[in-house]
């Protein structure tokens, strides 16, 4: 049985501003039992792209279910994320058009998975973004943010060349998708260029069956944890609305790794490393860490052990 469980609220930023809940999310299960499951991100500047996202994730998942209705397990999967994302990006130029709007006050990001409970097909546009978690206990980046730039969103309407429609290679236990406010979280940027890169140990909060023990009579409990956290002081640094959904199998436990892979990272080592890449001129090379203090005085620091290098 495929569990799931779904959060979104305003940002802190927005709800101080008096703005709306730009996120949306949707959740489907097919006739056949495979989950269909999107989110989307209303670019922030866009007048209009709390009604684009809706729209988004409403059309995109609706054209997946009926797909599948019609072909069954014969259903080309990739075909059909291709319609649902080119229907959501037809029906929001539509609307825009009908009110008499700029297109460009529409613009929204799409991921959306097709989950069977195992494989993951997905469609992804924009800085959002889909996690899987294998059989095998591997935390797997599905896809990457889409910036120009590296500041600017690339949006919906930016149409198919830049949409990203794959297969995930791997026998999936569980998949979560999340508008950039909560997916960037995982990727810290102090783990940039470390081994793992993603925050094993607080995404497996999230992911993990071992952990969550997901079940018929506990799903509302599990669900209420993780949406208490994210709206918790440990997580008061996300200003941008907050969406995730998680699909999990419940019939499927992934393999416990060593306890390293679940290690804190030592981020004050982390810290350092990165302060020398960034501030190369405050550093020299010995046997010891040289560090400039605010006075510009130097003082000597030990090295420590480095975070998934040993």
């Amino acid at each position: 049985m495929i569990f799931k469980y779904e959060y979104s609220v305003a940002g802190s930023s927005h709800v101080s501003n008096g703005v709306v809940n730009q996120d949306a999310k949707k959740i489907e299960t097919a006739a056949n039992g495979w989950v269909v499951a999107a989110v989307a991100d209303g670019v922030g500047s866009c007048k209009y792209s709390d009604v684009a996202s809706a729209i988004a994730v409403d059309v995109s998942v609706q054209v997946c279910l009926e797909e599948i209705k019609n072909d069954g397990d014969k259903c080309d999967l990739l075909q059909t994320i291709e319609k649902a994302f080119t229907q959501a990006e037809r029906v929001i130029d539509n609307h825009s058009l009908s009110e008499g709007h700029f297109i460009t006050d529409y613009d929204t990001t799409l991921s959306l998975v097709i989950y069977d409970g195992k494989q993951i097909t997905y469609g992804h546009s924009g800085d959002g973004g889909i996690i899987g978690l294998t059989k095998t206990g591997n935390y797997v980046k599905i896809t990457t943010p889409q910036k120009k730039e590296g500041v600017y969103v690339i949006p919906l309407r930016e149409g198919k060349d830049s949409w990203i429609i794959n297969r995930a290679d791997g026998d999936f236990s569980s998949v979560l998708l999340a508008t950039d406010g909560v997916y960037d979280i995982f990727f810290p940027y102090l783990l940039k260029g470390q081994p793992t890169e993603i925050y094993v140990r607080l995404i497996r909060y999230f992911m993990d069956n071992n952990i969550m023990h997901f079940a018929e009579v506990t799903k509302d409990a599990v669900s209420k944890e993780r949406e208490d956290y994210l709206n918790s002081d440990a997580c008061v640094s996300i200003t941008d609305d907050k969406t995730l959904v998680v699909l999990v199998n419940g019939d499927v436990m992934p393999t416990v790794k060593d306890d390293f892979y679940y290690a804190e990272p030592d981020w004050s080592v982390l810290q350092l490393e990165w302060d020398k890449k960034a501030y190369p001129h405050l550093y020299k090379d010995n046997d010891s860490d040289i560090v400039a203090n605010e006075n510009g005085e130097e003082k000597t620091a030990k090295k420590k052990w480095r975070w998934g290098k040993g």
